[in-house]
């Protein structure tokens, strides 16, 4: 089990927050994460911090809605604030895995942003990382996907912190155990039709080869120290050739782009792709490459990870698809914050009579911001992607792309996204007027 004494060396780096959110299914790594911060939190002096238990309901299986109960029961028990989160619309039937881990995320930092919090942490152990490894390596991946997770990282303008990544799985459950703590299993933990699982299964085997989850995790730690050396040099191009505008589109010097190493011109592509279709990972290596080949020729268009990229004229533009990808209209009630399409947090002074509607300008929206005067620069095909506030009918903001003066109501659109040094956003460039919060 987990002493208190480590127990509270784990968590010491969340002392000086307000707000901190934890991922827990109610599965047994996540419940021991719930129990230590409970118990870390009732040891401190006055002011600690508030923890809101975020616990996502996938509706995949009759049962995810009585368990997302049991854990709101459970979290109120140990005096945290719990929320249950649904995954609406239709279930995919293939990569449901996969695709169900996108959701989840996306509905997390959906949440984190509307409660004003600024760091999720999930229960990421040993374990996992060890299986994540195998995983990546079974798919021919490179030096990103061998350095598996990191104890810290960033998604959707949120910091995501994984203070259990060295920590065995047993351990975790023996805390359980000692504490009384029960928890729930999930049957698609032992489901052989998901790779993960068949991985789990073989750790035995492995481990009797010398491929031990803490060989494994030494392994990834070695290519996170390789990986953090290449995310340098992509730092340093970036500041050279990238300009990522608080509109939410990049520019891209091809010159400089072109001259530096493959890895590190790929390794920025990815991240510019990343931050202006707020899509939250990676795209695929092949096609990312595809991309690279075709801007070498210095011109062309094409699309990907929901982004439009034209080059010309001895640059890229890359700007979000505006088209068949539309991102969804959002409510935004007086008082609140949320994320609109992965890329802006958005908030609505309490000032605001009635909510307003987020949503992409669009053509029409676009044609009016032009005739009142857009912002100097904003290139043509970018505006009716930029983002805009409305209500009925009438836009009252369009705050990146309207000339100073244009924006009518106290509303707010910060963009979250990143190319170089991440979480420091300082390639981005914001248009008169604007900060980033």
């Amino acid at each position: 089990m987990i002493s208190a004494n480590e127990r509270d060396r784990l968590l010491a780096p969340f002392a000086g927050r307000a707000k901190i959110a934890l991922a827990v299914s109610g599965g047994a790594d996540s419940m021991a994460l719930m129990l230590l911060f409970a118990r870390w939190r009732a040891g401190l002096p006055g002011g600690a911090p508030a923890i809101h238990v975020f616990t996502v309901d996938h509706g995949l299986r009759a049962a995810s809605g009585a368990e997302a109960e049991q854990v709101a029961r459970w979290a109120a028990a140990l005096k945290l604030i719990h929320h249950t989160l649904r995954w609406q619309g239709e279930k995919p039937g293939r990569n449901v895995q996969a695709l169900a881990r996108r959701a989840r995320y996306r509905l997390l930092a959906e949440a984190c942003h509307g409660a004003g919090i600024g760091v999720l942490v999930t229960a990421h152990h040993l374990e996992d990382q060890a299986e994540t490894l195998l995983l990546r390596l079974a798919r021919g991946s490179g030096v990103d996907g061998l350095a598996a997770m990191a104890h810290q990282g960033e998604l959707f303008g949120l910091t995501i912190a994984r203070p259990l990544l060295d920590m065995p799985r047993a351990r975790l459950r023996a805390s359980l155990k000692d504490a009384g703590q029960d928890w729930i299993e999930d049957p698609s933990n032992d489901d052989a039709r998901y790779a993960r699982v068949r991985m789990r299964a073989l750790s035995a085997a492995l481990g009797a080869e010398g491929l031990s989850p803490r060989r494994l995790a030494d392994t990834a730690r070695q290519m996170r120290r390789a990986r953090a050396a290449l995310d340098a040099a992509a730092d340093e191009l970036a500041a050279r050739a990238g300009r990522l505008d608080a509109a939410g589109y990049c520019t891209l010097e091809l010159a400089p782009f072109l001259a530096a190493p493959e890895e590190t011109g790929l390794r920025l592509l990815a991240r510019i792709l990343m931050a202006v279709g707020g899509q939250g990972y990676r795209p695929r290596l092949e096609r990312l490459e595809r991309l690279y080949r075709q801007l070498a020729t210095g011109k062309g268009a094409a699309t990907l990870a929901g982004c439009r990229i034209l080059a010309e004229g001895g640059r890229a533009l890359v700007w979000r698809e505006a088209g068949r990808a539309a991102p969804l209209a959002l409510s935004l009630e007086p008082g609140t914050s949320a994320l609109w399409d992965g890329r802006f947090k958005v908030s609505a002074s309490r000032r605001l009579r009635a909510p307003v509607e987020v949503r992409a300008l669009g053509a029409e929206g676009w044609r009016d911001v032009r005739r009142s005067g857009p912002y100097p620069g904003m290139p043509g095909r970018v505006g009716p992607s930029c983002i805009s506030f409305w209500r009925g009918g009438e836009l009252l903001a369009a705050p990146h792309a309207m000339a100073p003066g244009g924006a009518g109501e106290p509303l707010r659109a910060d963009f979250v996204g990143v190319i170089a040094g991440a979480g420091s956003g300082k390639n981005t460039q914001f248009p008169p007027g604007l900060t980033k919060s």
